[in-house]
């Protein structure tokens, strides 16, 4: 779902470290109660929080009633964007500039050192030079697949 006005997503405040506990125990509920929660979701950046997609408030608060570890009875609605924020997970990218020796650290030359030629952050891309005796080349690699070496 892309924001669609058909769905709306609830945050329920919950005991911080209960998080899954209650989403299970709200995904069961939701299914034997024939609910219409479309989705559950523990933010795995935020404690305390579980967040729900439903249609109507109303099987928001069927679902989450008298539950243990729920801690406030009325949801905060949130937008689709805010939704995205949480369960997104943030990349760190390096500080690289042109010259610098790099370490691959993933896809084909993983394990490789490399001095790099250019930083692309807008496409979040490095070029390199391959620094290995027996392999010299250049390439283009995603800029999550290096990470700067100790000189």
């Amino acid at each position: 779902m892309e924001g669609g006005v058909d769905a709306r997503f609830y945050a329920i405040l919950v005991t911080s470290g209960a998080e899954v506990n209650v989403a299970t125990i709200i995904a069961e509920r939701a299914r034997a109660l024939g609910l219409d929660i479309r989705s559950i979701i523990v933010p795995p950046r935020i404690k305390g929080y579980v967040i729900l997609e439903a249609h109507d408030p109303g099987d928001v608060y069927d679902a989450t009633r008298g539950l243990r570890h729920v801690k406030r009875r009325r949801p905060l609605i949130l937008k689709f964007e805010e939704v995205m924020k949480l369960v997104k997970p943030e990349v760190e990218i390096p500080a690289l500039k042109p010259g610098q020796v790099v370490e691959i650290v993933a896809g084909a030359f993983k394990g490789m050192k490399a001095r790099v030629i250019d930083v692309n952050q807008s496409k979040g891309q490095v070029t390199v030079s391959l620094l290995e005796p027996l392999f010299r080349a250049t390439a283009t690699i995603p800029i999550d697949e290096v990470r700067p070496v100790e000189e």
